[in-house]
């Protein structure tokens, strides 16, 4: 199933496997468009939840420079990994399989090697990718992939804090853990920017939207039916009430969108 077409990415989801497939179907030709896909991709990821996660480099040739190859690692794969959907092999490796492109140096840089968390595998072809991967989602129950926690209220203790205990398989654990940590994370920037949120017009909260999914100036302008100019206002409006110094920002606001 497709979720994503973008300029350059294109995103398909089997969900029988719990596998989310990416492929550049062309090459970003700079640092701001190679961001503005991985932004979407990042958002499909945190929704979808994959246990599986498949890049083919396809004809991408770009490599980004040291500070988008930072960015890619602190804003795109760690909270990927910190989250825990995509499981770690008996092997050691986490299942995540990048497929060599047409030119092979690009796994120099950029998302293709990370340096920190994930321990993905690197293969010739789609369909040694596949068959490895496929041996891990067997064991896969995909009827608990998206269980909810057992979660029960014990009361306050003697220092007055709120006492929860949760259930969860020893395998699935430190998956939980983060699982709990980002839904309270995201309700405690909920609390403290609901005023700032607020004050944004209904014009300006979709073009903030719009820009969360990476789409850029002249596509916002294009959806929403206004100039380039208009938005380009919008933009600098939401970025002065929000008090936003980095695009990234922009992700931590994507909690209020339904």
């Amino acid at each position: 199933m497709e979720v994503y077409n973008g300029t350059h990415l294109l995103i398909k989801y089997e969900k029988e496997n719990s596998r989310l497939i990416s492929i550049w179907k062309s090459s970003p030709p700079n640092d701001m468009a190679y961001r503005e896909e991985l932004i979407e991709y990042l958002e499909i990821s945190k929704k979808i939840k994959p246990c599986q996660m498949i890049w083919i480099l396809g004809k991408k040739t770009f490599k980004p420079t040291v500070a988008t190859k930072k960015w890619v690692d602190e804003s795109i794969l760690n909270p990927i990994f910190k989250a825990g959907f995509v499981k770690r092999r008996a092997d050691g490796f986490d299942q995540l399989a990048f497929i060599f492109g047409q030119d092979v140096s690009v796994l120099i840089q950029g998302l293709e090697n990370p340096s920190a968390g994930f321990n993905p595998k690197y293969f010739a072809n789609k369909i040694e990718a596949i068959n490895w991967l496929s041996k891990e989602s067997k064991a896969i129950d995909h009827k608990t992939i998206n269980q909810k926690l057992d979660i029960t209220f014990k009361g306050i203790d003697d220092n007055g804090k709120v006492v929860f205990e949760f259930k969860e398989d020893a395998s699935k654990f430190d998956g939980a853990v983060n699982v709990l940590k980002t839904i309270l994370d995201q309700n405690n920037f909920m609390k403290n920017n609901i005023d700032k949120y607020s004050s944004l017009t209904k014009r300006e909260k979709e073009t903030l939207k719009l820009i969360v999914k990476g789409y850029a100036n002249i596509k916002i302008a294009e959806k929403m039916n206004v100039s380039s100019n208009t938005i380009r206002t919008h933009r600098n409006r939401v970025w002065q009430k929000l008090e936003i110094k980095h695009l990234i920002d922009c992700l931590k606001y994507a909690c209020f969108f339904n």
